[in-house]
């Protein structure tokens, strides 16, 4: 598999700026989950790509270039060897929620005996004479910026607010910097330092929680 470039995206991620300031709410991420119509193929789909999204941080491109093959064991848990930045691959365990959206769209679909080179998410086909092929980042940008204004966020979401908020989620639940490197495929552990946040209200909680009683 090769990894799809993008030179004016490349262009604007040294240094990181604030294309990278913004994550998502626990009430917004719900909002944006509840938009899909997951009684249509397409509802089932998006809702997928974005509950995989959510929960494990890939780049858009490369959530496109996840082939069948590519969703395996380890442990006895569901992974994804994803294909990153420069040929590397790495390993990033696929949450079950996610797993089970996958699932039921491919379900819904109709996918039965799936070859191990076809891709995860694919095209509904629907225009003009076009078969189901792979989707394009720029499918995925669409896709979240259409579900953001039906889930009313006013400000700016994009596929790599989605992998902000995965990244800053597990930074602050104590996952240790290191793991989250690894998971986000940084090759500088400064990059992940970018998503170290404490927002306004954990800073008022930390203040409150000091006790000075003898």
């Amino acid at each position: 598999m090769s990894y799809p470039t993008n030179k004016s995206a490349r262009s604007q991620t040294s240094p990181r700026t604030k294309r990278e300031s913004g994550f998502l709410t626990p009430e917004e991420i719900a909002a944006i989950l509840r938009v899909s119509d997951r009684r249509t193929i397409q509802g089932k789909r998006d809702f997928a790509i974005l509950k995989t999204l959510f929960a494990s941080g890939l780049r858009s491109a490369e959530l496109c270039t996840l082939n069948v093959e590519d969703i395996q064991t380890y442990r006895n848990q569901p992974i994804l060897l994803v294909n990153g930045k420069g040929g590397k691959v790495r390993k990033v365990p696929l949450h079950p929620d996610a797993l089970n959206a996958i699932k039921a769209y491919w379900r819904a679909e109709g996918r039965n005996g799936l070859g191990p080179e076809e891709p995860v998410f694919r095209t509904l086909g629907r225009h003009g004479p076009h078969k189901a092929g792979r989707l394009t980042y720029k499918a995925i940008r669409h896709l979240v910026t259409c579900t953001r204004k039906e889930a009313l966020i006013k400000r700016r979401v994009t596929p790599h607010t989605l992998r902000h908020t995965f990244a800053v989620s597990l930074l602050d639940q104590g996952v240790d910097l290191r793991t989250v490197q690894d998971l986000m495929g940084h090759s500088s552990i400064t990059t992940t330092q970018a998503y170290l946040h404490t927002s306004d209200e954990k800073k008022l909680a930390a203040v409150n929680s000091l006790s000075f009683e003898r």
